[in-house]
């Protein structure tokens, strides 16, 4: 089977990220390897707690939420991740740390070095081997999301169009303004261009299918050269 594999899916709204790592999971299933499908928030009883409140129209300031984002990581690293590894499984993560240095650092604006001490706390340093970027432009993402302010409002740099009443930063995130979006994907953009060791870049734009061939033939490549010894 070779070395468990530790994969994560990363990108903005509407990339394929939730289809892809599901996809990934029930064909390594398929081809008789074990595997476990992780998604943040959630996946633990803790995580899942938090994802209501986060998903929440609850008023939460730029700190706690990432305070909440990293509690929630570091039981999924300690309850599923780790212990998934340990057995012999691959695991497969529907987002990971590179998403809160994207949405709460590059989105949110908050400082990228406490943002990152804070990733390496929450995960013991654990961080995957293999990352895809499912890279897509944030107006396609979003209209695959159905954003409503996609209609009126979602860049307000554009004639006629309208600046939302309420304040960026404190909406769920696919209801964030077009700038805001636009700074997650450079965040993205920024981390795959300084990890390329184990981060690939793939166009979301294309198919589901060539999409998911594309992440297999990266997979088993890396399958491959990572088997352990006879």
């Amino acid at each position: 089977m070779g070395v468990p594999q530790f994969i994560s899916f990363e990108g903005g709204e509407g990339t394929g990220k939730t289809t892809q790592s599901r996809l990934l999971h029930d064909r390594l299933w398929k081809e008789g390897m074990r595997a476990i499908l992780v998604h943040e928030p959630g996946s633990t009883p803790l995580g899942q707690h938090l994802r209501s409140y986060l998903m929440s129209n609850q008023p939460l300031s730029r700190e706690a939420e990432l305070l909440l984002f990293e509690a929630s990581r570091a039981e999924l690293v300690n309850a599923r991740i780790n212990v998934g590894l340990a057995n012999g499984c691959h695991v497969i993560a529907d987002r990971f740390e590179a998403s809160t240095v994207a949405y709460q650092g590059y989105g949110r604006g908050l400082d990228l070095e406490v943002v990152e001490r804070l990733n390496r706390f929450a995960t013991g340093g654990r961080t995957p081997d293999i990352t895809f970027l499912l890279d897509l432009d944030p107006i396609e993402g979003l209209r695959r999301v159905g954003t409503p302010q996609l209609s009126f409002d979602l860049d307000t740099d554009q004639p006629g169009m309208m600046p939302r009443q309420d304040v960026e930063g404190q909406r769920k995130f696919e209801d964030e303004s077009l700038a805001f979006h636009r700074r997650v994907r450079r965040g993205f953009l920024d981390q795959a261009n300084s990890n390329s060791d184990r981060w690939t870049i793939i166009d979301a734009s294309m198919s589901t299918e060539q999409v998911a061939e594309l992440v297999w033939s990266h997979v088993t490549a890396a399958l491959t050269q990572n088997a352990a010894p006879a």
